[in-house]
C-alpha cells in the first residue's frame, strides 16, 4: 500500500512539473532592449512625457503598422531623429503599434503635438511636432 502512494504521488508530481513546464514554454521571451522604455498605459505614456517637461492632455490612439522602409527625406529625417534619442524603429519593421498622439499644453501655438509609438508596451519612437509646418523635435 505504502508502495502504489508513493507512485500515485510520484505520478502527480511529475504531471505538476511537466503542466508548470508547458506553460513556461508557450511563453515567448520579449528581444527587448536593455534600455527599452516600457509604458504599459496611457498615463505612463504622459508620465514619460512630463518627466521630459511636457504638459500634455488626452491623447487620440490610433493603430498603425511601422514601416519596412524610409524612403523619403521626411522619412529619413524622422528616423535620424528616433536613432539620435536611442529608439530603433527599423528593428520593428512591419509590426503593428500603437500611436498615442497628445496635444501639448505648454508649447507655443496650438498646434504642437507629442507623438509616441509604442510595440506591445515598448516605446519605440517619440517625438514633438508642429502640426501645421510638421517641424519635429526631439522629445529628450
Amino acid at each position: 500500500m505504502k508502495k502504489r502512494s508513493q507512485s500515485i504521488l510520484f505520478a502527480a508530481a511529475a504531471i505538476l512539473l511537466l503542466a508548470i513546464g508547458f506553460l513556461f514554454s508557450r511563453k515567448k521571451p520579449q528581444n527587448r532592449p536593455q534600455n527599452a522604455v516600457i509604458l504599459k498605459t496611457p498615463q505612463m505614456c504622459e508620465a514619460w512625457l512630463n518627466l521630459r517637461g511636457w504638459r500634455v492632455s488626452a491623447p487620440e490612439i490610433t493603430q498603425t503598422v511601422i514601416p519596412q522602409q524610409w524612403k523619403t527625406e521626411p522619412g529619413q529625417r524622422w528616423l535620424t531623429l528616433q536613432m539620435q534619442q536611442g529608439f530603433d524603429p527599423a528593428a520593428y519593421a512591419g509590426k503593428e503599434a500603437v500611436r498615442y498622439t497628445f496635444p501639448v499644453l505648454n508649447a507655443p501655438g496650438s498646434e504642437c503635438r507629442a507623438e509616441l509609438l509604442l510595440c506591445g508596451d515598448t516605446l519605440i519612437a517619440a517625438q514633438i511636432y508642429d502640426a501645421s509646418t510638421q517641424i519635429m523635435q526631439a522629445v529628450r
